[in-house]
């Protein structure tokens, strides 16, 4: 069969993520990888979990292994409600849609908002994920550069008036505003009002995505951009991957009516609901507060990690390398001397069985071949160690290489 011939237009465009490819080879046991930024293993409650499956089927198991209400379980969308409100955002029922993991809300925010050639802004670097979906529904990703302080908002102003003379605008804006996939950056309050401020003066949207934002190591927690908005311009993504586990497929949606119930229907034709039994599990560990307990508790097994990681690359990396120092999440963003290539570094790296993940993968355009991102939340402590001395070793060896023929 010559399948590229019936291929749809979008679908010839889709392309399988570099990062998820990269797993293949980063993932093997004997790898001591700091490539996937996901949870650890080591942090789920695997017997609480088991407790409460075994309860749960036991009194609802009727209920909770059969299909459900494609915007979701009622208990568990009363409690997200109740729960965004308390956050400062302003949410009934009728505001929030389940989906599977935030992911899931941000392809279908695509698949509602995106016509062949809508232009969308993007953090540079940003997430793949969402970079992804917008690119599968032929949105044009517009980047704008990230500082200590997130998005750079003056540089995006200044393009915007450029678009406008030229009349085009974005049809929307994607941020992942606290510590960030992949820099761990926190975008600060000023900016934050800055990017709604645009949106209102240019007309345009922001999906605000925060499955990282509970996991605070220090500092006091910020606004969301949500939280803001008075004109129901921004569309809020959470998840409890992070926070709880990633198995159940839990996330959601916060939008005003008419959208949540326009992105029910996009629902439908995909999955027509998302997990029963993974939002039964999910309503029970949240409405007891022993979520909020987990979230406290992983927060401080993840900031050791961090500090560990840091030290590790205080004590082990050359000078000439940097990294951001993030407040929460999972990630460390390192960047190597301008002309140095971290894919190369990284394939040598895992000759010596360390792996991280290169940075040119959350560029649009193929930039950032000098940097790459550390996820510290997998790896166990000895893992940390032992892995970043092997790669500061490895570090120290190629930048004598790459000064010699400087």
């Amino acid at each position: 069969m010559n399948w590229d011939q019936l291929y749809a237009d979008r679908a010839k465009l889709m392309k399988t993520s570099e990062i998820r490819e990269f797993f293949k080879l980063t993932e093997q046991p004997e790898i001591m990888s700091f490539a996937g930024g996901f949870p650890s293993v080591d942090f789920f409650p695997m017997e609480k979990v088991a407790e409460v499956m075994s309860s749960l089927i036991e009194e609802e198991g009727r209920y909770a292994l059969q299909y459900g209400p494609t915007e979701g379980n009622v208990e568990l969308r009363g409690y997200l409600a109740e729960k965004m409100t308390r956050e400062g955002i302003a949410a009934g029922l009728d505001n929030i849609l389940i989906t599977n993991g935030s992911q899931q809300g941000m392809d279908l925010l695509a698949k509602v908002f995106l016509n062949p050639g809508d232009m969308v802004i993007v953090e540079e670097p940003g997430y793949v994920g969402g970079l992804g979906a917008i690119r599968n529904y032929q949105g044009e990703r517009l980047p704008v550069p990230l500082d200590a302080d997130g998005l750079r908002t003056d540089l995006l102003a200044a393009r915007l008036r450029k678009l406008k003379k030229e009349g085009r605008q974005p049809k929307f804006a994607y941020i992942v505003p606290n510590f960030q996939n992949p820099t761990g950056i926190c975008m600060s309050l000023a900016r934050r009002r800055e990017l709604l401020a645009l949106a209102q003066k240019y007309n345009f949207l922001i999906i605000e995505d925060n499955p990282y934002g509970e996991i605070r190591f220090e500092g006091e927690p910020l606004p969301s951009i949500k939280s803001l908005d008075t004109e129901g311009r921004v569309i809020y993504l959470g998840s409890f991957s992070k926070t709880f586990i990633p198995g159940i497929r839990v996330g959601w949606l916060v939008a005003d009516e008419p959208l949540v119930q326009k992105l029910a229907c996009a629902k439908q034709a995909t999955d027509l609901c998302s997990n029963s039994l993974g939002q039964r599990v999910a309503y029970r560990f949240a409405s007891c507060g022993y979520i909020d307990a987990h979230v406290n508790t992983l927060s401080e097994r993840y900031k050791f990690k961090r500090d560990l990681m840091l030290s590790c690359m205080e004590k082990h990396f050359p000078a000439g390398v940097t990294w951001t120092v993030p407040q929460g999440g999972f990630f460390i963003w390192v960047t190597l001397p301008e002309g140095m290539n971290a894919r190369d570094l990284l394939l040598k790296a895992i000759d010596r069985k360390v792996a991280y993940v290169d940075g040119a993968g959350f560029y649009v355009n193929g930039n950032g071949k000098n940097t790459a991102r550390f996820a510290f939340s997998e790896a166990c402590p000895e893992k940390i160690a032992r892995g970043i001395a092997i790669l500061g070793q490895l570090m120290h060896e190629e930048m004598a290489k790459f000064l010699k023929t400087a």
